[in-house]
């Protein structure tokens, strides 16, 4: 049997050529890691009246590294559109902090969400993509 009976994909030169150009990019082991569950801070000094319909588990919320934080040198926010919903909490923030500051990127999505009086309790689910 030759080299071509045992290979999984034919390999030619112009695939080879693709793969070592960068013009192709195959991600097989492309994943997204759950890194932490948590309350979101900072809500109860957001007006997230008129968007707490539109906070479900379906949306996915960006995660932005405000390295120019006066309050917290690792200040991780969480923004909705337009909205910033609040924060990673300061005693959590560190290794994803540091993480985004290496180029990863991460997004969170809504576990649940309570009000409780004037207070909009979130609780997230924080995910890398990797």
């Amino acid at each position: 049997m030759s080299d071509e009976e045992h290979s999984l994909i034919k390999v030619s030169s112009g695939l080879l050529s693709a793969l070592s150009s960068g013009q192709l990019n195959i991600d097989v082991f492309k994943k997204e890691i759950l890194v932490l569950e948590c309350m979101v801070a900072g809500t109860s000094f957001r007006n997230l009246d008129i968007v707490e319909p539109e906070l479900t588990a379906t949306v996915k919320l960006e995660v932005r590294r405000e390295a120019g934080n006066e309050f917290d040198a690792f200040a991780v926010a969480l923004q909705y559109s337009d909205t910033k919903v609040g924060y990673i909490p300061k005693v959590k923030n560190e290794v994803i902090a540091r993480l985004m500051d290496a180029g990863k990127s991460f997004y969170a999505t809504i576990a649940a969400k309570e009000w409780e009086g004037n207070f909009l309790r979130l609780d997230v689910k924080i995910y890398m993509k990797d």
